[in-house]
């Protein structure tokens, strides 16, 4: 869908989706929760975010949830499975954290 939506853009390594180091460093906020899904075909994207994070001298705190064996948006298809309810019950868990 990325690729469709802009055909111009430089694949996955686009900086919309992969932003640089610098630009994660001055990150304005203190804490980052990200998703992925297992069988998402963007869960590399997830995970190198994660890592260049970290490795970015940004000073918060960053946590990656990764999801076994669902799809991208997988929460949307059942809003009351399992999976989807742990999902919402760890994104609230992390905004209401001081």
């Amino acid at each position: 869908m990325w690729l469709y939506m802009c055909p111009s853009n430089s694949g996955l390594d686009d900086p919309r989706l992969n932003p640089g180091l610098e630009d994660l460093a001055r990150l304005g906020c203190e804490r980052v929760l990200i998703f992925v899904a297992e069988k998402d075909s963007l869960i590399a994207v997830g995970r190198n975010y994660y890592e260049k994070l970290k490795k970015s001298g940004w000073k918060g705190s960053v946590e990656i949830v990764e999801n076994e064996d669902v799809e991208h948006c997988f929460y949307l298809h059942d809003l009351n499975s399992e999976k989807a309810v742990e999902l919402l019950h760890k994104f609230v868990s992390f905004l209401k954290q001081d």
